[in-house]
């Protein structure tokens, strides 16, 4: 497998957003919105009613030669695009065609023809990788994805965003070339600042930034004008809630942010020129001067022009605007902080360039040759001191002084060249500007009174600290995009990033931000964060017992090889491991693209063909029922039919829904799909509406399958009460359930001892009300006595192994057609008194075919998910006979096992553990689990930490930025994270031959695990 070119990972980024709009304007043809019953308050924190997602490209395949229909190239993505609707053929991901991409060594038509595969990766909906697969080697100009009719497609509408050649006049450069579309890299420009599109014209003669132009004489009045200015429709003034005040005179001395919506009505070029005018009068008494730092070097010349009419309405002379006020291109403004003289390279930075942890090594290498070098006793030349400090950085720091780094930034210095060779690339501009901007003298620096970013979204974490850095005691104004969809003002989250960034703050730790959407204006405050403290040892770590790190197992010394062995058989090696080391997120990323071909297999399998797919933890099993599902409601499989079929999908927990609903948006925009926890769903049949479910664990008889017919006679003898007719359903349900508590529903004494007992234990009905361990029971009664039950033409079940004989009693009662894809694991089964001991009385029990014994469940080995030497520490928790799994990612750090002397101090060592997963993991995830969530929250809230609100994620804590999950060992199923701490092992073992539910746990990690504990291990743990 071939990476290929930045060039072409370009062209495919701008392809994509080309082929997203095209798709969003047939989906808004059809005005599809998510199903209300996909999930009853929020699908992947956005409001229910709000449109469809729409998935990204995944994939490309490249012919030997014209088809008829698909030409010499098509793509593979999530939805069919005819010749109608986009300039290139889109083949639907469930197509038949498309086999030819997932599964190379499939059958088709198509597939001796085929010369390349190539693997589109995306993170959200933004292409972010790409790799080749060659089956056939041919001559570069011989290649289908060079052919004539496959240019690169103009960049998106207000999205071009070209980069200089060199330090030229900004006012000088035009807009962007399509063939340089934005975004083509991580650092690079991932959007516009939304508004009115820019003006095409350029200006006819050169001009430095700020120098004064002839306005030509309007035929409109100055009202007009102010108008063209501000915004459209605005009259120049754009009013704010309880404030009737100017917005570009709004509090001058306090920092403003201003998000545009794609539909806003302002125009963000004509704000900014407002703002700086009024901030040159402001401070021109100061003698302060005003700095406006745009993204794009083709909105320079509107922001000039728009910069002079503002001028003239307020009577400012055009000959004092370049005194106080500059007018630049970040990348120009960046040359004259680094003293570039040309560009030798004009490559774009990748992400590694250009992140902030730059700035951290850049403050230690020049620390490092201050104190070695004496540069405060003599008088060294500037240009030497960048040079020391640049080779300081690329040998890692001195012999005896050596930097700290992380991962990242050690791949980052690796491939960093001699300094002759940087000094004038385009991709390190901003590590010198940093460089130098830490090496002048404070004295030297000439710092802007006040600074105007136009289009912040788009600059990178180390240009903003070269921004903060030389203008320390300035105030900003922002003009950013606004969050999400149907975000109706900036989130917390982004407003946080953005003022860690930039240090944009007012006295009181607040910013102001002010969301335009439409014609509206909507102002609210965020409060910041206190400042992050330097760390420290957490208390009473001194005199906890020693840590002990597990002895790498030998099962180690056949995991190289067993990698190999698991490649055999996989497409698109390179893009799989590529995902794999992403940080996580707590939503499903994309996996379509790296759909492998035995996954794929199995999504696709006819609709009527029944599934049970067993698979250790991070073998894809839940990659594989989402898609499942997918596949089942796609216009290429339900073509035939002439309708869609209504199909539910049941996971465990409401983390699990949270964390496939995005992916279920994309592959299903029209709802037909219904995600639901299965605790939720019960509660719903049950009457008890949005009730919060209250966990608990009961007894086996509890979720026995002799309740079926105790609720059926005590419906039948409640039916015969006059009072029935005129109850409410709430009522009627409670009104059976103290008909069995009689202990002789209609007259006939239960016909066991268990049920005798049984019954005789159950509470009145106000304690049952909303506890898990009775909702199968209330939503038996309500299903029973429920007039018009939903039915599916296709179940899928996840994580069925902890699925309960009741449960699947009244799961079965919906399934229309008796069509089934289950999901599961027994070795992660919670309990082994519930459920069925194995997959073939699960089909028996369910009549998945006549012969039960006949069925084999489909089983998948490849694991994804965790490391090597996590699996090899949770495998021991198996039983003898059972297959070791193995995982594709053979490195990464070994478990830690740390024991601490009292459960306060276990606690406390668990956050400080976690919170070092959060900084090893920037971008990433993790989550403490305990069987005792209460202790961890107190300790949380007093250390600073807030829980976030239950609608957007239940048992998150956010801190300066950070989000860490706390989750049992129950709502820990069915998801993952970059790194979990799990806390005292010994209490998540319920049955000592058992270990199902800590087996689970240990193996929600992705990259890193830690196991915190005071009592001894469960003793498979202590094995080597």
């Amino acid at each position: 497998m071939a990476r290929i070119s930045d060039e072409e990972l370009a062209y495919e980024i701008a392809t994509n957003r080309s082929y997203l709009r095209a798709l969003e304007r047939r989906l808004t043809r059809k005005n599809p919105e998510i199903s209300v019953t996909a999930n009853e308050r929020y699908v992947d924190n956005v409001p229910r009613g709000e449109q469809a997602s729409v998935g990204p490209l995944c994939g490309r395949v490249g012919l030997a030669g014209p088809d008829r229909d698909l030409g010499v190239a098509f793509y593979i993505g999530t939805r069919y695009l005819n010749s109608a609707d986009w300039d290139y053929p889109v083949i639907n991901w469930a197509a038949r065609a498309a086999k030819v991409f997932f599964d190379p060594h499939t059958t088709y038509k198509l597939d001796t023809d085929v010369v390349v595969r190539r693997t589109l990766t995306a993170r959200g909906a933004e292409v972010v990788h790409a790799s080749d697969d060659w089956a056939v080697t041919v001559p570069a100009d011989q290649s289908p994805f060079k052919a004539e009719k496959l240019h690169v497609p103009p960049a998106p509408p207000r999205r071009q965003a070209g980069r200089p050649t060199g330090p030229t006049s900004s006012s000088a450069r035009t807009a962007a070339s399509p063939d340089h579309p934005a975004g083509q890299m991580p650092r690079t420009r991932q959007a516009t600042l939304t508004g009115p599109a820019p003006s095409p014209r350029t200006p006819k003669t050169p001009r430095t930034p700020g120098t004064p132009r002839k306005e030509p004489p309007s035929p409109v009045s100055p009202a007009a004008r102010r108008a063209a200015v501000a915004g459209e429709g605005t009259a120049g003034r754009l009013p704010l809630p309880g404030k009737p005040a100017d917005l570009a005179t709004w509090q001058p001395d306090a920092p403003l942010v201003i998000a545009f919506s794609e539909d806003s009505r302002a125009d963000p070029e004509g704000i900014a020129a407002v703002r700086a005018v009024d901030m040159v009068r402001h401070l021109a008494r100061e003698r302060r001067r005003v700095l406006v730092v745009t993204a794009w070097t083709n909105q320079l010349p509107k922001i000039v022009g728009r910069v002079h009419t503002a001028a003239a309405l307020v009577g400012l002379p055009a000959a004092d605007i370049p005194k106080i006020l500059t007018i630049v291109h970040d990348t120009e403004w960046l040359v004259g902080v680094a003293g570039y003289p040309r560009f030798t390279d004009t490559r774009e930075p990748d992400a590694l360039d250009v992140g902030l942890y730059v700035k951290d090594i850049v403050e230690q290498a020049v620390q490092i040759c201050r104190r070695r070098l004496g540069w405060a006793q003599r008088d060294v030349p500037l240009s030497a001191k960048l040079e020391v400090a640049y080779e300081v950085i690329r040998m890692g720091g001195a012999p005896t002084e050596p930097l700290k780094l992380g991962r990242y930034s050690a791949e980052w210095i690796a491939t960093l060249p001699p300094f002759r060779a940087a000094w004038g690339q385009l991709r390190y501009l901003a590590l010198f500007a940093q460089l130098v901007t830490l090496l002048r003298t404070p004295d030297s620096r000439r710092p802007y009174g006040h600074v105007i970013v136009h289009g912040e979204h788009e600059l990178s974490g180390l240009s903003c600290a070269v921004l903060r850095a030389n203008n320390p005691t300035a105030q900003w104004t922002v003009l950013t995009n606004l969050g999400g969809p149907g975000s109706p003002t900036l989130d917390r989250r982004r407003t946080i990033d953005m003022a860690e960034r930039l240090s944009v703050s007012d006295d009181l730790g607040t910013v102001e931000v002010i969301a335009v959407r439409g014609a509206r204006l909507i102002r609210h405050t965020v409060a910041l964060p206190p400042p992050k403290a330097a760390p420290a040892t957490p208390p009473g770590v001194h005199d906890r017992a020693p840590d002990r790190q597990p002895e790498p197992t030998e099962h180690r010394q056949r995991s190289a090889s067993a990698a190999v062995d698991l490649e055999n058989g996989m497409r698109a090696v390179d893009a799989v491991r590529y995902a794999l080391h992403a940080p996580r997120t707590e939503a499903m990323t994309s996996v379509l693209a790296t759909l492998q071909p035995d996954q794929y297999r199995l999504v696709t399998q006819p609709p009527t063909m029944p599934l049970i797919i067993q698979g250790h933890p991070g073998t894809g099993k839940t990659i594989i029922a989402v898609h499942r599902a997918g596949y089942l409601v796609n216009e290429e499989t339900t073509k035939k039919k002439g309708r869609i079929p209504r199909v539910l999908l049941l996971g465990p927990t409401e983390q699990y829904v949270r964390h496939v609903s995005r992916t279920v948006r994309e592959l299903d925009p029209t709802g037909a799909i219904t995600v639901k926890s299965l605790p939720e769903w019960l509660a719903e049949l049950a009457g008890l509406g949005a009730t919060t479910v209250q966990p608990g664990e009961g007894t086996a008889e509890d979720v026995g399958g002799f309740i079926v017919a105790l609720a059926k006679r005590a419906v039948a003898e409640c039916q015969n009460r006059p009072e029935w007719k005129t109850s409410r359903p709430t009522d009627k349900v409670k009104m059976a359930y103290e008909a069995i508590r009689s202990n002789d529903p209609h007259g006939r004494p239960p016909t066991s001892q268990t049920e005798q007992r049984w019954i005789e234990a159950l509470p009145p009905f106000p304690k049952v009300w909303g506890k898990r361990r009775y909702l199968p029971l209330l939503a038996q009664l309500g299903l029973l006595l429920s007039e018009k039950r939903s039915r599916y033409e296709h179940i899928v079940v996840d994580e069925a192994q902890d699925v309960s004989e009741l449960e699947w009693e009244i799961i079965q009662a919906h399934n229309a057609s008796g069509r089934w894809t289950i999901v599961g694991d027994l070795n992660q089964r919670r309990r082994l008194d519930i459920g069925h001991l194995d997959w073939h009385e699960l089909a028996k029990r369910l009549h998945i075919l006549p012969d039960a014994q006949l069925f084999q469940p489909e089983i998948v080995e490849r694991g994804y998910r965790s490391t090597q030497p996590i699996l090899d520490f949770a495998n021991r928790l198996l039983p003898p006979n059972e297959n070791q799994p193995c995982s594709l990612q053979t490195d990464g750090p070994e478990p830690s096992v740390i024991r601490a002397s009292t459960p306060g101090k276990r606690d406390l060592r668990a956050v400080g553990e976690a919170s070092r997963l959060l900084d090893s993991h920037p971008g990433g995830t993790a989550a403490i689990i305990t069987t005792d969530p209460d202790a961890i929250d107190k300790l949380l809230l007093s250390n600073g930490w807030r829980r976030t609100d239950t609608a957007v994620g239940a048992g998150d804590w956010t801190m300066e930025g950070r989000r860490l999950a706390i989750r049992t060992p129950d709502s820990a199923r069915g998801v993952e994270f970059d790194g979990v701490v799990v806390v005292e092992p010994r209490y998540f073992v319920r049955q000592e031959e058992f270990a199902g539910t800590l087996y689970t746990s240990l193996t929600r990690a992705n990259r890193e695990l830690v196991v915190v504990h005071s009592k001894p291990l469960p003793e498979p743990l202590t094995r080597r």
